[in-house]
């Protein structure tokens, strides 16, 4: 028997990030969008809270304000940070102190009582043997153990993306999945999409869906 959808019926799912999670026409529409379309009687509120360009320090520092502050509290709460962080310098974050302020992230998120979801980052760029996708392994590995630490969930975005690429490539070297290296095309938004509602028992369900008992007609 297939596990139920997580989202429930009065879910409050909320996104936290950089521009992955502000683009109102990826991600943020095309999840919410498909699971409308396939669970209609749930009533389920959606609040992004995304802010372009947003590193780790960024987030903690709106936290209280755009977060914790939110009426209605979310129930749910997807984290997609990092791959601003990777830069040199005073652009980036190092990875030390992305651990620690990551940790301290979900310290303060643990007090809304939401389930709190990691992401993994996508990619930076289709050439995933390039320095910044190789630092971008350090940083992924800090997220999924700094989340299990704190009892939360990861969706691992990143290996979603390295084995699509990589099937992508074997067929096609000019498929991309990012406009410039990081924001994401058409096909990226779909990819993290699907990759998050694989990890959260989602089902198109189409002949089940059909087959489900509906209110009669009038004559």
């Amino acid at each position: 028997m297939a596990l139920d959808f997580t989202w429930q019926d009065g879910e409050r799912v909320m996104f936290i990030g950089d521009s992955i999670t502000e683009d109102p026409q990826g991600m943020m529409r095309l999840a919410p969008a498909m699971v409308t379309a396939r669970y209609p009687e749930r009533r389920i509120e959606y609040f992004p809270r995304g802010v372009g360009g947003n590193r780790i320090g960024d987030v903690l520092e709106r936290v209280t304000r755009d977060i914790l502050g939110n009426e209605p509290a979310p129930t749910w709460i997807g984290i997609s940070l990092g791959i601003n962080d990777i830069f040199q310098g005073a652009a980036g974050t190092p990875l030390g102190r992305f651990r620690d302020l990551y940790s301290s992230l979900l310290e303060r998120l643990a007090g809304t009582k939401a389930t709190l979801v990691c992401f993994t980052t996508t990619v930076f760029g289709e050439e995933l043997n390039t320095e910044q996708n190789r630092l971008l392994a350090g940083y992924n590995d800090a997220i999924r153990e700094i989340a299990f630490a704190h009892g939360a969930q990861v969706v691992d975005m990143n290996t979603a993306f390295r084995d699509a690429i990589l099937r992508a490539q074997s067929v096609n070297p000019d498929f991309r999945y990012t406009v410039d290296g990081v924001h994401l095309t058409t096909y990226g938004h779909y990819l993290m999409a699907m990759t998050l509602l694989k990890a959260l028992n989602f089902s198109l369900g189409v002949d089940e869906f059909w087959q489900e008992e509906r209110p009669a007609r009038a004559a």
